[in-house]
């Protein structure tokens, strides 16, 4: 008899084993079977309750409801396992393409154990309150004026587990300055993000004090700030100076975005970097990098204290009355050696009438005349600024392909010429050559 019992125990011992690991909580609306799903009715989406900020001060949710319950739902997408999330949780209002997310302070440690990335939670609101924390709306215990975090005996009354465990996918978006204030609390990933500076670790690796790494996106050069606890696992792993994809939490300090990712999980970046190959924009106050060829006139580039912010290149060829002029002002050798792809980028900005500035590119050029015939000259089609009656109407060029010369060297020319009927005045400023 007793050899039975014990056949049957093992019998469904291997048969529980079995089911659970055909669970993948990782899978979109998986149930947990070790949880019982709440019998709550959800009453309210989150995009309600933070509608019901006015600005200032806190909301109290046992005066909004009017005696009613008040209750959310979202999907965590914080984790505190890495220790860069300290006593919150993050909840959205959908696992893929969310509208709305909050943040809940908590008095307690480990929360991804019960509140793990994906978990669908109830959120019972009566009792609680709502204030702006720095920039971020979140919800916790009022304390006469001001909302705290929610006891360690407390939280487990009013965060409820669902049985769903969802996949998370993170908003996409294409720069830095795509992030708005409606996504902070959300996951997102940004694209061809890179360290503004290189060789940095997360935090400082002596010390437990918080830091920030600033991060750019190579579509613009937007930059923002990856805020890394000192108390986080990682906190002494270098950062790779390559450029990838960054997911994160958003985050706000006041009036700076910032970005809060749950381990270095979140941070792929395996590929060259965009620096810039070339760039210029005349704060040295010299022409360096340039070789400036004066053909005809007695006008020539000069720096002035303009600019897209100030100061930049102007050549104008009006003295006392228009002139004629010729003056070409050229890059030094742009080197493209393992480069398959290449863009241009300037601003201009134009006035007075005149003829157009001209650009064009080499991978010959002499050093000298640039007329002469050993050098070989392919004029190129920028966007210029044609606003000749503002000094303010800088203009960008656009993205101007110059992958023919990849591979050897690049000279980059801007040709400027006036006569004696017409002397326009234009500015170059912020000249970037980048890799594709």
């Amino acid at each position: 008899m007793k050899t039975k019992n014990i056949f049957k125990i093992a019998a469904l011992a291997a048969l529980f084993a079995t089911a659970t690991a055909c669970v993948d909580n990782n899978d979109y609306s998986i149930p947990d079977t070790k949880v019982q799903e709440p019998a709550i009715k959800v009453t309210n989406t989150i995009q309600s309750i933070k509608s019901a900020y006015t600005g200032s001060g806190i909301v109290d949710f046992n005066k909004v409801s009017n005696g009613g319950d008040m209750v959310i739902e979202g999907y965590v997408v914080s984790s505190d396992e890495a220790g860069n999330f300290y006593k919150v949780l993050n909840i959205q209002d959908k696992p893929v393409n969310p509208t709305a997310a909050i943040q809940i302070a908590v008095d307690g440690f480990d929360l991804y154990n019960f509140y793990e990335v994906g978990r669908k939670v109830i959120v019972k609101l009566n009792g609680l309150g709502m204030h702006d924390n720095n920039g971020v709306l979140e919800i916790g215990v009022i304390n006469g004026t001001d909302v705290q975090r929610i006891t360690s005996t407390e939280y487990k009354k009013h965060i409820f587990r669902s049985t769903e465990v969802a996949e998370v996918k993170p908003v996409e978006l294409a720069s830095i300055n795509d992030i708005k204030d409606t996504h902070i609390g959300m996951l997102i990933q940004l694209k061809d993000m890179q360290t503004v500076d290189k060789d940095q670790t997360y935090a400082n690796i002596n010390n437990t004090f918080s830091v920030n790494r600033m991060f750019k996106s190579c579509a613009d050069d937007a930059t923002i700030i990856m805020r890394n606890s000192g108390f986080a696992d990682f906190k002494g792993q270098s950062i790779s100076n390559n450029k990838g994809t960054v997911t994160a939490v958003v985050g706000k300090y006041r009036s700076d975005l910032q970005l809060f990712i749950r381990d270095t999980k979140d941070v792929n970046l395996t590929e060259n970097r965009c620096d810039p190959l070339f760039e210029e924009n005349f704060s040295a106050n010299n022409f360096n990098q340039w070789t400036m060829q004066d053909v005809t006139g007695a006008q020539s580039w000069e720096i002035v204290n303009f600019g897209n912010p100030k100061p930049s290149a102007k050549i104008s060829g009006f003295s006392s009355g228009a002139k004629e002029n010729e003056d070409w002002m050229i890059t030094k050798a742009i080197d493209l050696t393992g480069i398959t792809g290449a863009i241009l980028t300037f601003d201009s900005v134009k006035r007075y009438s005149g003829p157009d500035i001209e650009v064009y590119f080499s991978t010959n050029y002499n050093g000298g005349n640039p007329n002469d015939a050993a050098n070989t000259w392919t004029k190129l089609n920028p966007t210029l600024d044609t606003n000749t009656g503002s000094w303010t109407s800088w203009t960008g060029s656009g993205n101007v392909d110059v992958s023919a010369a990849a591979g050897g060297k690049l000279y980059v020319a801007f040709k400027y010429v006036s006569t004696t009927s017409g002397a326009a005045t234009f500015e170059i400023d912020n000249v970037k050559v980048a890799a594709k």
